[in-house]
C-alpha cells in the first residue's frame, strides 16, 4: 500500500473519531479492509442500532442482501425467539412452565428426568435431549463416529428421522412425540447440554399444542409477520428449526434490531434469553462460549473457557455452518451480520470457516468506530511484517495477495 493510501486511511480515522458512526465516512476503514478480501467474493455485511437502523452495507461480488439463503445453525436464534414469544403475549404463562402442562402425553412423574423439562431448557438446548450419540458435541467426529456405527449414518438424528421428522412428509406434534419417545437423555435438564436439532423441535410441538395454530400460522405470528420478514421461510412442512430458515441479509437485519432494541419478542423475554444458561461449561474449552436462547455468548476460542472478559463483552452470537455470522454488542449497542453462502452460486467454500474468521477478525474494527477510539481502529488497518500471535484481517489479505501476485510481497 503506498504511503498516500495510508495517509488518507489515516485521515478517514480521524474523521471517523470526529463524526461518529452516523457519518457514512466513518466507515471507510471497514470499507477498505473488506475490499482487499480475496476469500469470499460473493457475501455482504451490515451494521447498524436500535436507534437508527442501518450505518454500514458492503455488497461483494453479485451478492446483495436481498439474495435469499439457507443459513444453517444461525436459524437456532430467531427460532428460539419465535418459541420465547408465545410467553412474550401469554400463550404460554412461563419461560419455566413444565412441558407436561402442554403436550398431555408427557410424563409428569417425578422420578422421570423428562418431567422436569421446561420451555427455558428447550430454547437454552439443556433439556438433555441428545442427538443420537453420548456427549454434547453432536457435530464433532467422535461423534459422527459413533452413529455411522450404531446408526449405519454419521448424521445427528432428529427424532425419528424417517418418518414423524422428515422435512417434507413429517408433521410437527407427531416429530415432538417422537423425540419424546425416542431420543434418550443424556443427563438431567438444566444441568447438561447439546447442540443438536431435537429442542427447537420439540419447543415447536409445544406452540403448536399451547396455541392451537399450525406451524405455519406460528411461524408467521411470532417472527415473520411482526418484523415484516416478508423474504424468509422455513423449507418443508415440518422445518427443521435449528437449521432450516431461509432468509435474506435484509431480512435478518430486521430480526437483529428488533433483539438490539428490546421490542422482539418483548423486553423482558429479550433480557432472559440473554442470560448465560450453561455456566457448568464455564471452565470447559469452548470455540464460541456459553450458550444463551439459541445463540453462544462470544467467547471465542478460548482456551480458558468462559472468561469474565468474555461475560463482561456482552457479546452474542449465531454462526451458521455456510457462512452467515450475527452478533449482537450490548457493551456498544450495535448488530453486525456477515452474509454468506459457502456453495455456488454464492460460494465455493463449502464449511471454510472462512466467513466465520472475517466476522471475528472485522469486530474490533467496528467496537473503535462505537468506542471512537482511533488508535483502535487505525491498528492492523494495514498489513506489518512483525506478526505477533494474532493476524489481523490486513494480514490475511496480505498473505493470499503474496501467494497470487509475488511482485506484491514487501
Amino acid at each position: 500500500m503506498s504511503s498516500c493510501t495510508s495517509f488518507l486511511a489515516l485521515l478517514s480515522i480521524g474523521h471517523a473519531a470526529a463524526a461518529g458512526p452516523r457519518d457514512p465516512f466513518t466507515w471507510e476503514p471497514i470499507r477498505q479492509l473488506l475490499s482487499g478480501w480475496k476469500f469470499t467474493t460473493e457475501y455482504a455485511v451490515s451494521i447498524g442500532t436500535a436507534e437508527h437502523g442501518q450505518l454500514f452495507q458492503y455488497e461483494g461480488g453479485k451478492f446483495s442482501m436481498e439474495t435469499q439463503i439457507p443459513t444453517g445453525s444461525t436459524s437456532k436464534w430467531p427460532s428460539a425467539m419465535m418459541f420465547a414469544g408465545l410467553v412474550a403475549d401469554g400463550t404460554i404463562a412461563s419461560l419455566d412452565d413444565p412441558v407436561h402442562k402442554y403436550l398431555k402425553y408427557w410424563t409428569s412423574n417425578p422420578l422421570d428426568m423428562r418431567s422436569e423439562i421446561t420451555l427455558r431448557h428447550l430454547l437454552t438446548f439443556t433439556s438433555g435431549f441428545g442427538s443420537g450419540d453420548p456427549g454434547d458435541d453432536g457435530n464433532g467426529r467422535a461423534a459422527r463416529k459413533w452413529r455411522m456405527i450404531k446408526y449405519g449414518s454419521a448424521e445427528p438424528r432428529v427424532g425419528n428421522t424417517t418418518t414423524a421428522c422428515n422435512e417434507e412428509t413429517g408433521e410437527i406434534s407427531e416429530c415432538a412425540r417422537s423425540i419424546y419417545e425416542e431420543v434418550p437423555l443424556i443427563g438431567r435438564p438444566g444441568h447438561v447440554w447439546s447442540y443438536n436439532s431435537n429442542h427447537l423441535q420439540v419447543a415447536a410441538g409445544l406452540a403448536v399444542a399451547a396455541s392451537g395454530l399450525s406451524i405455519e400460522q406460528v411461524i408467521h405470528k411470532y417472527l415473520f409477520d411482526p418484523l415484516n420478514m416478508t423474504q424468509s421461510r422455513y423449507s418443508g412442512k415440518c422445518p427443521e428449526f435449528a437449521a432450516g430458515l431461509r432468509t435474506t441479509g435484509a431480512d435478518y437485519a430486521r430480526f437483529l434490531r428488533g433483539v438490539v432494541s428490546y421490542k422482539f419478542p418483548s423486553a423482558q423475554i429479550v433480557l432472559e434469553s440473554e442470560k448465560d444458561a450453561t455456566p457448568f461449561n464455564s471452565d470447559k474449552y469452548g470455540l464460541y462460549g456459553n450458550y444463551a436462547f439459541g445463540h453462544f455468548l462470544l467467547c471465542f476460542d478460548s482456551v480458558d473457557g468462559f472468561t469474565d472478559a468474555c461475560a463482561d463483552a456482552r457479546s452474542h452470537f449465531d454462526p451458521g455452518a455456510f457462512g452467515f455470522m450475527p452478533i449482537i454488542d450490548r457493551k456498544y449497542g450495535y448488530w453486525f451480520e456477515v452474509v454468506a453462502a459457502e456453495f455456488p452460486p454464492t460460494g465455493s467454500y463449502p464449511l471454510s470457516g472462512i466467513p466465520e474468521y472475517l466476522a471475528v477478525a472485522l469486530k474490533p474494527h467496528v467496537e473503535a468506530i462505537f468506542s471512537q477510539h482511533p488508535p483502535e481502529s487505525q491498528a492492523h488497518l494495514h498489513h506489518t511484517p512483525s506478526f505477533g500471535t494474532e493476524m489481523s484481517i490486513a494480514d490475511v489479505n496480505y498473505c493470499l495477495d503474496c501467494k497470487l501476485n509475488p511482485d506484491n510481497c514487501s
